[in-house]
């Protein structure tokens, strides 16, 4: 029996489901507006990869003019800003690159360093921003200001892919509001949705290198782009570990988390029963609830199930909350602090059941009223 995505569920704490629902009302707002100036109406998808129009707004635009001046050596005919552009771009690539390595691992390579370094516009978790006078929906205005929304995200990476030489399209679905890659490895293609994965502190590769039946929460025009039906070169799948005991499931989960893993592949074999199928479900609602409800860790978790030839994959994708370091100046020195804290913890040291330090100071004035960590 082929199985089917059996879940895909995102738990998020107090502060990040305030803020989602935030930026949601505010992108509702944008689109209505967007829609409005249009004159209500709609928008028919397009049958082409390039000159498409996302969100209304965000029109993705061709970069072969510069990875071919990348791979020629001949910059003659680009702009100033494409001259720009390529030499950003040449930049990180001669940081991340190395001699010998494959199509794939170059891939990884470029996945890795954007998904550290390129951070959502604040302004929306799809194609709005909050500043217009910053670009970002495209390779220039990405790489030099650090930011993009899906279309810039998008065009990045294909500029990337094409000037190591690695066949990639941008995909747009089919109701021209979001926009990801396709990208080519011997000969077959995989989704990569690095948007989708960038909001974590670290990419959890839940959308990287995934063939149609797994990219199944988009639309797009099969008919058009190619069809990528592969799974050799899918994370999970080339990081899986055998697994004949489902009730390891929890301890493998708690090393990820110490290690701060993204992702954790459990290759089941052939047959697996359906009493094993709803046990891993069973098991990660268990530790679901008591990671994040119990112990208030600034995770989110998805999980589901890869048949990938004769192997039955269990896949869980964990998503890391985005914390900064709150930049506290408390503006006396560590003697004068620790005099602070001992007066607090004289006065409410009983609150909470433990003393009041520095550290917990900081965080609560970053923002954050739980230091809970997993013991």
């Amino acid at each position: 029996m082929k199985r089917k995505l059996i879940r895909i569920m995102y738990v998020v704490t107090p502060v990040m489901l305030v803020l989602l629902l935030a930026l949601n009302v505010f992108t509702i707002l944008k689109v209505k507006a967007l829609e409005e100036s249009a004159g209500g109406d709609e928008t028919e998808d397009v049958a082409q990869e390039n000159d498409v129009t996302i969100g209304g707004e965000y029109v993705i635009k061709a970069t072969t003019q510069i990875s071919d001046a990348y791979k020629s050596g001949n910059t003659s005919n680009l702009s100033d800003k494409d001259k720009e552009t390529l030499n950003m771009a040449k930049s990180v690539l001669d940081e991340i690159i190395t001699d010998g390595m494959s199509d794939y691992e170059k891939e990884l390579a470029v996945y890795k360093w954007m998904t550290a370094n390129i951070g959502f516009d604040s302004g929306s978790m799809t194609v709005v921003p909050d500043d217009d006078s910053k670009p970002v929906d495209n390779p220039n205005g990405v790489l030099k200001n650090h930011e993009a929304v899906c279309v810039g995200y998008a065009t990045t990476f294909r500029l990337f892919m094409q000037m190591l030489g690695i066949d990639c399209m941008v995909v747009h679905d089919s109701y021209l509001s979001h926009s990801w890659d396709l990208v080519k490895l011997d000969g077959q293609w995989y989704h990569t949705d690095i948007y989708s994965d960038a909001g974590s502190s670290t990419g959890n590769f839940s959308h990287f290198n995934l063939n149609d039946e797994m990219m199944n929460s988009q639309e797009w025009n099969t008919d058009f782009f190619p069809a990528a039906d592969g799974y050799e070169y899918n994370y999970a799948y080339m990081n899986r570990t055998q697994c004949k005991d489902v009730y390891t499931i929890p301890e493998q989960m708690r090393a990820a988390l110490d290690a701060r893993q993204g992702v954790v592949s459990l290759d089941f074999g052939k047959d697996i029963s359906d009493d094993i199928y709803n046990l891993a479900d069973t098991i990660m609602n268990s530790v679901e609830n008591t990671v994040v409800f119990n112990a208030g860790y600034g995770v989110s978790f998805s999980w589901s199930w890869l048949e990938a030839g004769d192997d039955n994959v269990f896949c869980v994708y964990i998503n890391y909350e985005k914390t900064e370091d709150p930049d506290v100046d408390p503006g006396v020195t560590d003697e004068i602090q620790q005099k602070i804290d001992d007066a607090v913890n004289k006065a409410f040291g009983d609150f909470g059941g433990g003393d009041f330090t520095a550290n917990d100071r900081e965080t609560i004035i970053g923002g954050t009223s739980s230091v809970a960590r997993i013991a």
